[in-house]
């Protein structure tokens, strides 16, 4: 029975003395995973010192089937907390990330940098940032492309769509507002947009014209009578729109 005791006994300080078990702080080294299923190669300082781990397999929050799953990698320098399956450190896993806090300043990204407590959940990049805004009243999504300088933010306004070329988007209760300087209604358009009120005028303005327009006859520039009265013009405002406007 003392030798079961001992060889349990020896077991137990095997696993406590020659395993590592819960989290440690490690960084990126390498994020290019040859198997592409999201693997890094990370230093645990106080676990390694300055040796590389083998490759470190992902612990994500959802996945385990083909072709779907949560599919976030750190880049190289990122911090990462590190565990090891089982204790051992031949299979370390990295099971998620943390913001370092140099100088005093947090690295957590804007606007959570400066929200307490934080009201918006953000997915930001190194060039895209998803923040979804939850502050009472100021609620929204805005998706960020800030290589490119385009943006999509909805809110209680509607729908706003810029992007780096200047051109602007918007939908809200009073209709949809396109903002450029040039619109085609069409992949080929090639014809002109018409101005209806300044077409109206002009037309307004061409029939005056005619129905008062009299002929000089070769009698001192005498006319040869009066103006011929010309049927009366049709409704010509009827072919404005009443709901669309163009500038």
């Amino acid at each position: 029975m003392s030798v079961m005791t001992d060889d349990l006994l020896a077991r137990l300080l095997d696993k406590v003395e020659h395993r590592f078990y819960g989290k440690y702080r490690g960084f990126v080294v390498d994020n290019a995973d040859p198997q592409k299923r999201g693997r890094l190669r990370v230093t645990v300082p106080s676990v390694l010192g300055d040796v590389v781990s083998g490759w470190a397999l992902p612990c994500a929050p959802y996945g385990g089937h083909a072709g779907r799953g949560f599919f976030f990698i750190p880049e190289k320098k990122d911090g990462v907390w590190v565990e090891f399956e089982s204790g051992l450190l031949e299979f370390p896993v990295w099971v998620g990330t943390f913001f370092s806090q140099p100088g005093g300043t947090t690295e957590a990204p804007p606007p959570g940098n400066s929200q307490s407590p934080p009201t918006s959940k953000i997915i930001k990049t190194a060039k895209h940032t998803i923040e979804l805004a939850d502050a009472d009243n100021s609620e929204a999504i805005i998706v960020t492309d800030s290589t490119n300088k385009n943006t999509i933010t909805i809110d209680k306004n509607g729908v706003l769509i810029v992007d780096g070329n200047g051109n602007k988007v918007k939908l809200e209760s009073g209709g949809v507002t396109i903002e450029s300087s040039k619109i085609k209604v069409g992949a080929a358009a090639a014809e002109k947009l018409v101005k209806g009120d300044t077409l109206l005028q002009l037309l307004t303005q061409w029939h005056t014209k005619l129905s008062t327009h009299v002929h000089p006859n070769g009698n001192m520039g005498s006319p040869t009578g009066p103006a011929v009265t010309l049927a009366p013009p049709p409704t010509l405002n009827s072919m404005l729109s009443s709901a669309h406007v163009v500038e």
